[in-house]
């Protein structure tokens, strides 16, 4: 089988979550025997495929997925759907609004799309329910199959960290540095604070001025110290050497990040905007993004909780490896293609 992987052109200029998940899925499946073709935007790699795997809802993939259709070449389309910072409700009343020339052509688009693909891939319940809201499409074609674990970050040397920066037992995000991810809030609550905080991240050259108002809002107690990839031991020893992971975010899909930080025994505070896996709900800490009080309240109570954090990365530990996702991914493109096969084909 033949899955050709497809997602929006500029993927590569700002490495995050999508890319790792593309990645890793390409990984497990090729383990698999499936035969994975990266997208060659100087090729028509379409009818040579058995199906075509679409990573996003971004409007530029509007003609893959038509061309797709239109050769009968069945479409599996992961929207990675980041509408969690607006409210339902405006959401549906843009996409309504969409049908209007010129008016939010990209969620118009977002739609043909969905509607065209057979299957719909959701990573979690909430985005299965805003895509049934949003764009009223089917649910009996929308499958829910999270991201999945990587066992690396439950092992790890936290010295490693430790010696590079001689500090440990701190607040720490890992994250693109930018407005939406909201490390100005996080930077505000820790000054009243007098524990370390630690933000991971690259910044894109349009977001500079973001992160320049971070720096300059910043105590004594907060270290920038940029991205670190995410297949450098660094990054796990530095998991590891933290205690608290906060991610304030307005809006996110369902980051890796929390599940990397849980698996390496960090404690958990998300923003109420951040999808969680269910069986971490009961071991992370919620708040809203713009509430610095509240923020520095849970950052304080987490930071001076002494006790043993076992129960949430044993919840994570239960998450699906990334080789059992891309066999749950194998199930769907076989059924998939078994219902676009030709009857003589499916018979034969």
């Amino acid at each position: 089988m033949r899955v050709l992987f497809l997602t929006y052109p500029r993927i590569g200029l700002n490495r995050g979550g999508l890319q790792i998940q593309i990645e890793e899925t390409g990984r497990g499946l090729s383990k698999l025997g499936v035969d994975v073709v990266q997208y060659d935007p100087w090729k028509n790699q379409i009818p040579d495929v058995d199906i075509c795997h679409v990573f996003s809802i971004d409007s530029s993939m509007i003609y893959h997925v038509n061309r797709a259709t239109s050769s009968a070449v069945p479409v599996i389309l992961s929207p990675v759907l980041n509408l969690f910072g607006s409210r339902q409700l405006v959401s549906r009343m843009k996409q309504r609004m969409s049908v209007l020339p010129g008016v939010y052509s990209d969620l118009r688009r977002a739609g043909q799309m969905l509607s065209a693909a057979t299957k719909i891939i959701a990573l979690n319940s909430e985005e299965r329910e805003m895509l049934g809201a949003v764009f009223q499409i089917e649910l009996s074609r929308v499958c829910i199959v999270p991201n999945g674990i990587s066992a690396a970050f439950s092992g790890g040397d936290p010295r490693l960290f430790n010696n590079a920066y001689g500090i440990s037992d701190f607040v720490l995000n890992v994250a693109s540095i930018e407005p939406r991810k909201n490390q100005l809030s996080l930077v505000r609550a820790m000054k009243r604070l007098p524990y370390t905080l630690v933000l991971v991240g690259k910044c894109s050259p349009e977001h500079a001025d973001y992160l320049k108002k971070v720096e300059d809002e910043a105590g004594d107690n907060v270290r920038v110290i940029g991205a670190i990839r995410h297949d450098d031991p660094m990054l796990v020893s530095c998991y590891r050497a933290a205690k608290l992971f906060v991610l304030p975010s307005f809006s996110e899909v369902m980051p890796l990040t929390i599940n990397e930080a849980v698996l390496a025994g960090c404690r958990i505070a998300v923003s109420d905007r951040v999808p969680v896996s269910e069986s971490i709900v009961p071991h992370s800490e919620r708040f809203r993004p713009d509430d610095i009080e509240v923020i520095a309240h849970i950052i304080d109570h987490k930071m001076q909780d002494r006790g043993a954090n076992r129960g949430a990365s044993q919840a994570v530990a239960a998450m699906p490896t990334w080789d059992e996702i891309c066999q749950e991914l194998v199930k769907i493109y076989r059924d998939t293609r078994a219902v676009h096969m030709p009857v003589h084909q499916a018979l034969g």
